[in-house]
């Protein structure tokens, strides 16, 4: 934005509201010409603000949402929804106007108050300090714009800065706050709040300080940099009268002696801000920042829709959205050249074919080999044979390739749309085409159709796969032989998943196992149960404290976090979720530091030891040593407090995943927050009850608050209630074997009618609109895909969906998600996709597998099982993903700690 203009339309801001007002009488004009009227206002408006004219931009601001205003009140409204939408955007769109509007308001009112301010008095002065000479208040600098932008730090930037031992940090919150937690940084030290006082000059507040504090403040002067922190502001002028504004002030205008090399800057959104980022550079990293007395504004928030036509519904997303197919109309030369207009150059379709033919053909070839292989397997299996660990290892690359080739059919899909514009243009406007483009567009047909040939007899061999394996399961499962003696597994033969039966419908996979192989495999406890004490839960801290058998095999040069897992016995779906949190850096340097010992709580159901093992297992994970290990004792300690997770039977990733996350949470739950109960709002209320006023570091990373607003049609009322989540499980669209997450977030937080509920104002039962959003966004963001659903054609039995869902692994973008109060806080909105745990097969015979970006390298690894190997980036989006970890932590936050010494 430009320098700022003077003043020159009014001397108040109510004054200038009367200006804003609409006096012509807008029923009568129709919804298209307000809408032209509106959006030619929206223009001016962000002329004005571009410019620098705050009042000019305020008053076409307000007549544009008047118009607004306007429109949602003609009755035929309703009909015109869509071409609203499309002409002046959606809600999100309109709430990021509303809040450029509200700064622009809170501008204006301090510089109509400046305005009319009498001249301040002169400052106290030590007797040998001289007054430092500097701009009136309501001066605009020529380069006001710069050192606004220069005024704030971000956190990554103060990092490298702490990392290079340039700058100097000044913690400007409450002595009792800072020696709970802060920097680690040797330059870093507390200006305490209850010691800032207005009127103060720099040689009075040093007098104050305690002598460390008077040798760190000393060096001001001689720093590249200098930093201001408090718990979260995040503006380069924050609040007036708060402990960081006035210390700016003093340091900048009441600090003669000192010549600052660099403008002094804030951190933004400060300590609370830094310590998610950087757990490990802090000394306590499970503060929770304190809950700001703000009831006027969480009033406004718990209001989420002030207008029902706000709310985005279910039913305006059309089932054609997911469709990948292009809508195209031949008999319009004009709409057929707008669609060619669109289109790939066919140079760049023939480049991509060549490129895909050739990837699919080397698939087809793997496929053909380990399926000849397969076969042979099956005609030399009889009843009583179990598979072996190769045996298994065919059948995981065969389900993985199979997943693959369905890939392909879909990129062969994208290309026939491509050439579909091609050949829709040809059609109209046939002068225009060189006989050698319709060549290249003739063979690039074929190769479709040739490719189309392929996956047909592809998926007749998979078909036929799958019904030879469903006759030996039967045969297996029918099969009775005399039990022989219980003997101790060998490691190299975990039992498959798929070579067992379907048994429990509602868990992914489970199967069965004649009772002789089950006492071989379920293993036994590691101490013995008679023995265990029963009166103190301490106790058990001291027997999970054996010796652990990790079974390692030692590798050679393994990089640290790429180190497999064991397959203990269809435990892949345990070994992909653990692979995807050993891979979020957070976590893993908590446990890698021991810091979680510090925050043990052995008073819960686990007693602390699930956080125990896990924490054992990444110290593994992360040796450097091994190429693979097994997590035997983990599973162990799983299995007593959750029986599924005990046998050998195939469970549901994202099951295990959130029953992990609780107990995870649980184990580390000691952190003690004292709020005030009756001075927070609703959200905040919710979430003091779901911890108990206890939290932990798992809480702080993976866990957000969704609000659930329903709306009276009748009355307007609106009422809102709050639940945590630790992820969020989204519907795949029916009927669409391509969509986009964005489709599927947009499903799952549109609005969607009721019926019979219970309305306050009303007093009686009253149609609603229910409509979910974000109110707290977790820094690591979990997606679960809800792939498997009860097929009603089979009734007691579940099916995969395997829709192909595209998914940024860059920049996914939360804020038209988000209540009013999140989209006002400072934590960022965009994610970065670091982790993806793949579900190959369908509900008879599966397998899971893990997509991870090391933090280490920064590069992307395939962990199935045991084996662990490099990935291309292209490779990352497939079929088979099923739970995707995004995260706006920096990616290389622990590179440093991780790197070997």
């Amino acid at each position: 934005m430009s320098q700022l203009k003077k003043l020159h339309m009014t001397n108040s801001l109510s004054s200038l509201e009367k200006l804003s007002d609409i006096t012509k009488d807008l029923r009568n004009i129709n919804i298209k010409l307000l809408l032209s009227t509106a959006r030619k206002l929206f223009m001016k408006a962000e002329q004005y603000r571009l410019e620098g004219d705050e009042e000019m931009a305020y008053i076409n601001y307000m007549k544009y949402f008047n118009i607004i205003k306007a429109i949602r009140s003609k009755p035929d409204y309703t009909t015109h929804k869509v071409q609203v939408r499309e002409s002046l955007g959606d809600t999100e769109a309109n709430r990021r106007i509303m809040d450029s509007l509200e700064m622009i308001a809170d501008s204006l009112c301090e510089r109509y108050r400046q305005l009319h301010k009498p001249p301040s008095p002169a400052a106290p002065l030590n007797q040998t300090e001289t007054i430092s000479h500097s701009k009136p208040q309501g001066a605009a600098s020529p380069h006001a714009t710069e050192y606004a932008r220069l005024g704030v730090v971000s956190c990554e930037e103060l990092y490298q800065r702490i990392s290079e031992k340039s700058v100097l940090v000044m913690d400007c919150r409450p002595s009792a706050d800072y020696e709970r937690s802060h920097l680690t940084y040797f330059c870093a030290f507390n200006v305490p709040e209850e010691l800032i006082t207005p009127g103060m000059s720099a040689g009075k507040l040093q007098a104050r300080l305690s002598s460390t504090a008077k040798a760190s403040w000393a060096s001001r002067s001689v720093k590249e940099s200098v930093v201001l922190m408090d718990w979260n502001s995040k503006d380069a002028q924050p609040a007036a009268n708060t402990p960081i504004a006035t210390l700016l002030d003093i340091l900048k205008n009441w600090d003669p002696d000192v010549t600052y090399r660099a403008p002094i800057q804030i951190v933004d959104g400060g300590y609370e801000y830094f310590i998610m980022m950087y757990p490990t550079h802090c000394t306590n990293p499970s503060v929770q920042a304190p809950k700001q007395n703000n009831n006027d504004m969480e009033t406004i928030d718990d209001i989420e829709y002030p207008s029902i036509n706000d709310i985005s519904m279910k039913e305006d997303i059309s089932p054609r959205d997911f469709s990948p197919r292009p809508d195209i109309n031949r008999a319009s030369k004009q709409a057929a050249l707008r669609t060619y207009q669109q289109a790939k150059p066919i140079a760049e379709i023939m480049r991509e074919q060549a490129e895909f033919l050739q990837r699919a053909q080397q698939n087809d070839e793997q496929l053909n080999s380990a399926a000849k292989m397969w076969k042979l397997l099956i005609q030399r299996k009889s009843p009583s044979s179990n598979f072996s660990e190769s045996d298994n290892q065919l059948l995981y690359k065969i389900l993985q390739l199979e997943s693959q080739a369905e890939d392909y059919k879909i990129e062969n899909n994208r290309l026939r749309n491509d050439v579909e514009r091609l050949k829709t243009f040809q059609t109209v406007a046939p002068q225009q085409v060189t006989p050698k483009d319709a060549e290249a567009t003739r063979r690039i047909e074929l190769g479709i159709l040739e490719r189309q040939r392929l996956d047909e007899q592809n998926m007749r061999e998979r078909q036929e796969r799958e019904h030879q394996l469903a006759i030996a399961r039967e045969a297996k499962k029918h099969y009775r032989s005399p039990s022989p003696p219980p003997s101790p597994p060998e490691e190299s033969s975990p039992q498959d998943e798929v070579s067992l039966s379907l048994n429990k419908p509602a868990t992914n996979g489970v199967h069965d196992l004649d009772l002789s192989i089950k006492e071989i495999l379920d293993e036994k406890p590691m101490f013995d149960r008679a023995t265990k004490p029963t009166a103190s839960p301490r106790n058990v801290e001291r027997i999970v404290s054996r010796a652990r058998d990790f079974s390692p095999v030692i590798g050679h040069n393994v990089g640290r976090g790429l180190t497999g897992l064991k397959n203990l016995g269809n435990t892949c779906y345990m070994n992909s979720i653990l692979q995807c949190l050993s891979n979020t850096p957070q976590l893993t340097e908590y446990c890698l530091s021991d810091k979680y010992k510090n925050y043990i709580s052995r008073s819960n159901k686990t007693n602390g030891q699930v956080i125990e093992e896990v924490a054992a297992l990444i110290k593994e994970l992360w040796n450097g040593q091994y190429k693979c290990v097994a997590s035997r004792d983990l599973r162990s300690v799983v299995g007593q407090y959750q029986n599924i997770f005990r046998g050998v039977d195939q469970q549901d990733s994202h099951e295990f995943l959130t029953i992990l996350m609780d107990w995870l949470h649980s184990d580390l739950q000691t952190l003690d927050v004292s709020r005030m109960r009756e001075t927070i709002g609703a959200a905040e209320q919710a979430w003091l009850d779901f911890t108990k006023a206890k939290e932990s570091i798992i809480l702080h990373l993976f866990y957000g608050q969704m609000k659930s607003t329903v709306k009276c049609v009748t009355c307007n009322k609106e009422s809102a209630t709050y639940e945590c989540f630790s992820n969020l499980s989204l519907e795949l669209p029916p009927n669409a074997n391509e969509c986009q997450l964005n489709q599927c977030m947009d499903m799952y937080f549109s609005g969607e009618r009721i019926q019979g509920w219970n309305c306050p104002n009303c007093k009686t039962k009253r149609a609603a609109i229910k409509k979910l959003d974000i109110s707290k966004l977790p820094p690591v963001l979990v997606v679960h895909l809800k792939r498997f659903y009860a097929d009603t054609s089979n009734t007691g039995s579940y099916a995969k969906k395997q829709n192909f869902l595209s998914f940024p692994l860059q920049n996914l973008e939360m804020s038209p998600y988000i209540a009013r109060a999140e989209s006002r806080a400072a934590k960022p909105k965009t994610y970065q996709l670091y982790a993806v745990s793949n579900h190959y097969g369908t509900m008879e015979g599966g397998h899971y597998t893990a997509f991870c970006k090391s933090p280490n390298y920064g590069r992307w690894y395939k962990f199935d099982d045991q084996v662990v190997s490099t990935l291309d980036t292209s490779n990352v989006i497939s079929s088979a993903a099923y739970i995707l970890f995004y995260t706006w932590l920096p990616p290389d936050t622990h590179a440093r700690c991780f790197d070997d010494v």
